[in-house]
């Protein structure tokens, strides 16, 4: 049964620490960027919008993930592309809660040149495993092709005794320098973090699968990939949670497919998000952590309303000469105020959106309030530059900013994903933004135009589950994570 508006409003701000976890926000590779998020092979980089709570087949929450497909124009709601495991050639059954789609990545993991997409369904029930395979979550590749996606292979699940939620946090990246791009697989109160090889198959290992334990994290929260060294493989920054400390934390990890053990470059900055993208220029992936939530004594790195972090690369891995950068809605030029739980920071992603060479950051705060709206979101942008993140230079936009469609309302979440990608091919970056609130959890997603001048709301575009095709007979949560 759908839930009325206010048992909505009410249950996401009960659960907002909760769900902050869940939320995938890691750019594309450094070291292979060829062919990372276009699907078809048309020359546009493609959207994948998560849609898990979407009923498939009168199963609550089964999921799907709606393809948008770029074009000279950017992403349009007539050009999509829905894909559920009732779709053909996808394996699994479609089941109520296994909430396929809650976390995607995408890479051309068998170099057949177009690129595929990797999609979590934490909640799927599997044989893995000693237990009863409940909820023990599995990972499927969808495979990219002149036509679209088409098909897919489940990937196998780790010899673990009791996996759980496996696939609830992905990320890609040529983590072994071979020109490929291989997958990174978290998975629910775990410590491990899995890679899958690229290769040239589609095998359910694809070209080999080696993992590692993360110490002394209690379990995985998000995954983000770039070559922060800049020696031509991607590193990783891996999140989670140190339960024993109370507290979140973002971990470097150089060169994880090496030829040795992965080497551990330290702690970035604490958060719960991160993205990876070159902010200064440098040749060096800089390292922006998210922590939104609210100042607790107990939780170390937090701060009232949320924070992003800066931690700058270098050929050491972290640059321990510059200080780490940490901005909230109090630093100057960033508009609006720091307030109580606007999760600011919940979710982040960086890349060029103005073509002067340096990654420009976007950020989530799904929870700020406008005018006497609660829970309605913004997004921040701000600029990278030679000397860092160009605070003075920062822009916010809602759904009451002039140039995007829609209006600003109570518990839309506009900004619950974020993500950089050029979908109209001229170069530029441009900016998607979820809002999985939007009409009661049907949810919606957003396109802002990057420009040299900077983002543009001219010619925005935004569609609904409806328009994108969706059931919305239950609580689709369209846009609650963003792949591109």
């Amino acid at each position: 049964m759908r839930k009325n508006l206010r048992t909505a409003l009410a249950a996401a701000a009960a659960a907002a620490l909760t769900s902050s976890l869940l939320v995938v926000t890691a750019g594309s590779s450094t070291a292979a960027t060829a062919n990372a998020d276009d699907f078809n092979g048309d020359g546009y980089r493609d959207l994948a919008v998560s849609a898990p709570g979407t009923v498939v087949g009168g199963h609550d929450q089964a999921g799907a993930v709606v393809i948008t497909y770029g074009s000279s124009s950017g992403p349009k709601s007539g050009r999509t592309q829905i894909v559920t495991q009732s779709s053909n050639g996808v394996p699994g059954a479609f089941e109520e809660g296994d909430r396929f789609g809650e976390a995607t990545t995408s890479g051309d993991f068998n170099n057949d040149g177009y690129a595929d997409l990797a999609v979590g369904a934490p909640c799927e029930d599997t044989t893995a495993g000693l237990d009863t395979g409940e909820d023990t979550g599995a990972v499927t590749v969808l495979w990219g092709s002149g036509a679209g996606l088409t098909g897919g292979t489940a990937l196998k699940i780790p010899p673990l005794s009791y996996p759980t939620g496996y696939g609830h946090v992905l990320t890609s990246g040529d983590f072994d320098g071979n020109g490929r791009h291989d997958l990174a697989v978290g998975l629910h109160w775990d410590n491990s973090v899995f890679f899958y090889l690229g290769g040239a198959t589609k095998g359910s290992a694809l070209g080999g699968r080696t993992g590692f334990e993360v110490t002394p994290l209690s379990d995985v929260v998000s995954l983000a990939a770039g070559d922060v060294n800049g020696d031509g493989s991607d590193d990783i920054v891996i999140g989670g949670h140190d339960s024993s400390r109370d507290l979140y934390k973002q971990s470097l990890y150089l060169k994880p497919l090496g030829s040795l053990q992965p080497e551990y470059a330290g702690d970035v900055s604490h958060g719960a998000s991160a993205a990876v993208g070159d902010v200064d220029g440098d040749g060096y992936a800089d390292i922006v952590t998210g922590h939104p939530w609210d100042q607790r004594a107990s939780m170390a790195g937090t701060s009232l309303g949320g924070n992003v972090s800066l931690t700058y690369g270098s050929a050491n891995g972290r640059d321990t000469s510059r200080p780490t950068v940490t901005i909230t809605q109090n630093t100057d030029g960033i508009p609006g105020v720091s307030e109580e739980s606007d999760n600011f920071g919940s979710a982040v992603a960086l890349n060029d959106i103005n073509g002067d060479g340096r990654a420009d950051l976007a950020v989530g705060a799904p929870q700020e309030s406008i005018g006497s709206a609660e829970l309605t979101g913004s997004v921040t942008v701000i600029p990278g530059s030679a000397d860092g993140l160009a605070t003075t230079s920062a822009s916010a936009y809602n759904q009451g900013s002039t140039g995007i469609p829609g209006a600003a309302e109570a518990g839309d979440l506009f900004g619950d994903a974020v993500a950089l990608t050029d979908t109209n091919g001229d170069m530029l970056a441009d900016l998607a933004i979820g809002a999985s609130g939007e009409n009661t959890f049907d949810g919606a997603v957003s396109s802002l135009r990057g420009h040299a001048s900077g983002l543009t709301t001219t010619g925005a575009v935004s569609f609904g589950a409806g328009t994108a095709g969706l059931a919305t007979d239950g609580w689709p949560e369209f846009g609650v994570a963003v792949t591109g």
